[in-house]
């Protein structure tokens, strides 16, 4: 008994080895390159088949089905600040100068934030200087949103998250449904802050100071 035990696990490792040991040959890692290699310049060419235009962008919208549910729902947390400044603002009938900043800043958090992403995606992959340099920009174009006076700056914030948006959904590195997740986000971000911008023209404006400072928005 002992002997037949120990023959059949002799040849059960044998077995194991025998049926285990193809799967790291040559052959099946250039055929795994390979395919790996094909998809990702399918997945290239669709990319830039599908957001050629501004408006192919939203072809995107079809994959956030595929979104796993974490970032989608933090994703969509995100909007209640940008959608709360318009909708409180227009539910009391005034314009409130502090309230449509405290949207500006958050628009600024944003864009850093979206300049973070892409820097992320660049530190094991690459060191491309003009990959890096566009991952900054963001950063400073949400600095200079907080810097231009009046109403241009929550149109310069609105046109940062627009460029971005379309330039990120335009490159490769990042999953389609990031990408229709990003359009959302981009759009209904955009939105309120367009909105704020014409409550800014048609509502009343109360006047309001921080730390004696009058904001001009």
């Amino acid at each position: 008994m002992l002997t037949s035990f120990t023959y059949r696990s002799c040849s059960s490792l044998l077995f194991r080895r025998t049926v285990q040991y193809p799967l790291w040959t040559n052959t099946n890692i250039r055929t795994t390159y390979s395919n790996e290699f094909t998809k990702n310049e399918l997945l290239q060419r669709y990319n830039d088949k599908q957001a050629s235009t501004y408006f192919n962008q939203f072809h995107y919208l079809r994959h956030l089905k595929e979104a796993p549910l974490t970032p989608l729902s933090f994703g969509l947390l995100g909007l209640v600040p940008f959608a709360a400044v318009p909708i409180y603002m227009y539910s009391t009938g005034i314009y409130l100068p502090d309230l449509a900043f405290t949207q500006l800043a958050y628009s600024a958090s944003i864009l850093s934030f979206i300049g973070g992403i892409r820097w992320g995606t660049l530190l094991e992959k690459s060191n491309d200087w003009k990959e890096y340099t566009y991952s900054i920009l963001p950063s400073i174009a949400a600095w200079l949103a907080l810097l231009v006076p009046g109403r241009w700056s929550i149109l310069w914030a609105l046109s940062s998250l627009q460029g971005f948006a379309f330039y990120d959904v335009t490159t490769p590195g990042y999953p389609l449904w990031f990408k229709g997740l990003r359009v959302l986000l981009t759009a209904v971000s955009s939105l309120t802050l367009f909105a704020t911008l014409t409550l800014s023209f048609v509502l009343p404006k109360k006047e309001a100071t921080t730390k004696k400072t009058k904001r001009t928005m």
